[in-house]
């Protein structure tokens, strides 16, 4: 079995240098061989990554290869992948369709630190059951009604709570003041006072209009 010496390992993945063809495009059928032999003499192998660097388009017959070792590499678990900082690349993608398909990386950097973070399934851990945390018993609220002691024990006041005739009243803006010298100048009396202050008026109003009246009929007679 031929051994294929143009890739190198960057993190997870084998990068594969872009075969060129004579006019300097990128060689889409040297590529389906070079990436066959990768992954047959490394079978354990499921992430390949192609370097695209300094290359500004590929042909169409690149894009089927890609997805034909994408969908290979997938069914393993792994992946094929892309290295370029290429904008026409990246649009060529996006026009056919390909961006969610196949995985763009601009630099080495981002390989390695998805490397980090990827693990196929068989080298994961099995998900452990998150630790059960007990929760703290809940404080009594100290409130209006129920105030708490510093020992934590609730003082309940409320059964010391008068009721009926046993209640004491504080002075406040609703108190009922209980001066009978104030009740007997404003209490129950003042609504006589008034009616008597009023028909006094009323009365002298009418005797002055008569003695007017009879002056004014004096006066006319004459």
């Amino acid at each position: 079995m031929a051994e294929l010496k143009n890739f190198r390992e960057v993190g997870v993945f084998d990068l594969l240098s872009a075969p060129l063809n004579p006019i300097g495009a990128f060689d889409a059928e040297q590529f389906k061989k070079d990436a066959r032999t990768l992954i047959d003499n490394n079978p354990n192998d499921k992430f390949v990554a192609v370097d695209l660097m300094g290359l500004d388009f590929v042909y169409s017959d690149a894009y089927n290869a890609f997805l034909q070792f994408q969908h290979e590499l997938s069914g393993k678990g792994g992946m094929l992948v892309l290295l370029t900082n290429s904008s026409s690349i990246t649009d060529g993608l996006r026009k056919a369709g390909l961006d969610r398909k196949l995985k763009v990386f601009s630099a080495e950097a981002e390989m390695m630190a998805f490397s980090l973070h990827s693990h196929s399934p068989q080298e994961e851990a099995p998900a452990e059951a998150p630790a059960m945390v007990d929760e703290p018993a809940s404080a009594p609220v100290a409130s209006q009604n129920v105030r708490t002691l510093l020992d934590g024990s609730l003082d309940d006041r409320r059964s010391e709570r008068k009721t009926g005739h046993q209640r004491r009243f504080t002075k406040s803006f609703n108190a009922i003041t209980k001066d009978e010298k104030k009740l007997a100048k404003q209490g129950m009396t003042m609504p006589f006072d008034e009616e008597k202050s009023s028909s006094g008026t009323v009365i002298g109003i009418i005797i002055a209009l008569i003695v007017v009246g009879g002056l004014v009929a004096f006066l006319l007679m004459r």
